[in-house]
């Protein structure tokens, strides 16, 4: 639902300030750094998909017990032969693109799996690999709707970024570039765990009285936006988002003193319609479904 709004904002602003804009960067940031969790539905939905009809795939190659055993999410790898099956189901055929992709640039890995009848060798691709590549083909069968794109291309980049403070990063990850009146659009897609943690240890150094013992990405974030960067994200204002994330927040614009700008996502107007249900902001749409979803989002927030 984020990538659709997303999309659909960036066209309109497009459409209505032609002259203001000069190009487009939308970036994904992962955080292959961070813990696995299996009771969260964002990160679950990645080694687990639930489509909006409610059948569930589960991909990864690890099974549900190792993953709850407070792994990376870098060290989560998804098998290729489970992904293989989902494909075949109608309207999830586009899933199996990203994975062509990986096998034909030589990312897959072996990986040695415990069963019941003893270790076996399994063909898989790491999760931050196979999602980055499957966002951006995403993006791109979305785009055909809104942009009326006929070719994209996805390919590796590296580069530099430099944060409002002053801060540089290198990165590399994914991404694919079109046009649309004239206007170059960048996706990316890369992961940030090197931002993060830099981020929040150089500021923890500066401020004695910041000693949490969880590392806080929002201070990366606030030193992003203060780039111009904009996140796209629930309303933090609103009585749904956790308490410990506002306390993020809040400790990152002081210790930074930037502000997160945020391009606020309000699912609840799809909820409303019955567009979607409470739970089925993560979960899958189908190819066939996309139109629908795209022209319903487009006349809930009149864009």
């Amino acid at each position: 639902m984020e990538t659709k709004l997303a999309l659909l904002k960036i066209k309109w602003t497009i459409d209505n300030y032609l002259d203001e804009v000069e190009e487009v960067n939308l970036y994904t940031l992962q955080w292959g750094d961070d813990k696995l969790s299996l009771g969260n539905n964002e990160k679950r939905a990645f080694v687990e998909l639930q489509t909006l009809d409610g059948e569930k795939y589960y991909i990864a190659v690890q099974s549900k017990s190792q993953l709850k055993k407070n792994i990376k999410i870098r060290d989560v790898y998804l098998d290729i032969d489970k992904i293989r099956e989902m494909v075949k189901k109608p309207g999830l055929e586009y899933m199996g693109e990203p994975l062509d992709y990986l096998i034909q640039n030589e990312k897959v890995t072996k990986i040695k799996v415990n069963t019941e009848k003893g270790e076996i060798i399994k063909d898989a691709v790491n999760i931050l690999y196979y999602w980055g590549v499957r966002t951006l083909y995403y993006i791109g069968e979305v785009s055909r709707h809104i942009f009326g794109i006929k070719e994209y291309e996805v390919k590796e980049f590296k580069d530099n970024i430099k944060l409002a403070n002053g801060h540089e990063y290198n990165i590399s990850g994914y991404e694919s570039t079109f046009e649309y009146k004239g206007k170059e659009l960048r996706f990316g897609i890369f992961d940030a765990s090197h931002i993060y943690e830099g981020e929040d240890k150089k500021y923890r150094e500066k401020n004695e009285e910041y000693k949490e013992e969880k590392i806080n990405s929002y201070i990366a974030l606030a030193v992003l936006s203060g780039s111009g960067y904009i996140l796209l994200e629930e309303d933090f204002g609103k009585s749904s988002v956790d308490e410990k994330i506002r306390e993020f927040i809040r400790k990152a614009k002081k210790i930074t003193g930037y502000d997160i700008l945020t391009l606020v996502v309000d699912e609840q107007k799809l909820i409303e319609r019955g567009i979607i249900g409470k739970e089925d902001y993560v979960k899958i749409i189908r190819k066939n479904e996309i139109p629908y979803i795209i022209d319903n989002i487009r006349y809930t927030y009149g864009i």
